[in-house]
């Protein structure tokens, strides 16, 4: 092989150079693809939305409905400024919890989660008293546009308990003790009235003007 002159060895340097730059590049734009695809069907909004929240939720407790519906018109009106992400949190005192948490599990695999979510929060006192929540869920899985074939297999799915069980032990470790439990910006905020506070601050603090998504 024929020793390569200075100005073939500059150019080849050049080009490897810009191969690296493009490979690097292609590497990264891979990475943010696969990474917002695979972003959870729980979450909505900006990820780079100055305020980012996590939320801890129980589908059957009336607080968390509160929290829920508020933070829903906060959306509404201020779409560019929140990130949310729903976990699940059932407690043993509610006894349709960790169902309602099944069947929302298994919208946000037929990326259904947020219809799902919106219509069972509404509903709530139709359904929390009943001794047999079934029939409601079902019917909101429909009025959801859910596959109903899907659903009655992804309710027998043992890893769909697990993801609940595991992000329940994943809150309890983070301090979770009770619904409705948010992370703000990494701060933990429990219950309704607090949530309300702490974005009324932050929108103070970042200079947004006043915040109105009340009920």
């Amino acid at each position: 092989m024929s020793k390569l002159s200075k100005p073939q060895l500059t150019a080849l340097i050049i080009i490897l150079g810009v191969a690296v730059i493009l490979v690097v590049n292609w590497y990264k734009e891979s990475l943010i693809s696969a990474f917002q695809k695979g972003i959870s069907a729980r979450a909505k909004g900006q990820l780079n939305a100055p305020i980012q929240i996590i939320e801890y939720i129980d589908f059957q407790c009336p607080a968390c409905a509160r929290g829920s519906k508020f933070l829903k018109k906060c959306f509404q009106k201020y779409s560019d400024k929140f990130y949310l992400e729903v976990k699940n949190y059932p407690l043993a005192m509610h006894p349709h919890s960790f169902l309602s948490a099944r069947y929302a599990q298994c919208a946000a695999k037929q990326k259904k989660f947020w219809p799902f979510h919106d219509l069972i929060i509404d509903r709530q006192d139709q359904w929390k008293n009943l001794a047999n929540a079934v029939p409601a869920f079902q019917k909101i899985a429909q009025d959801s546009q859910m596959d109903i074939k899907n659903l009655e297999v992804c309710l027998q799915d043992k890893k769909i308990e697990e993801t609940i069980v595991a992000e329940k032990e994943d809150g309890a470790s983070r301090g979770v003790q009770s619904t409705p439990t948010y992370f703000i910006n990494g701060k933990i905020v429990v219950g309704y009235k607090l949530l309300e506070e702490e974005l009324v601050n932050l929108f103070k603090q970042g200079g947004y003007g006043e915040l109105v998504c009340y009920d």
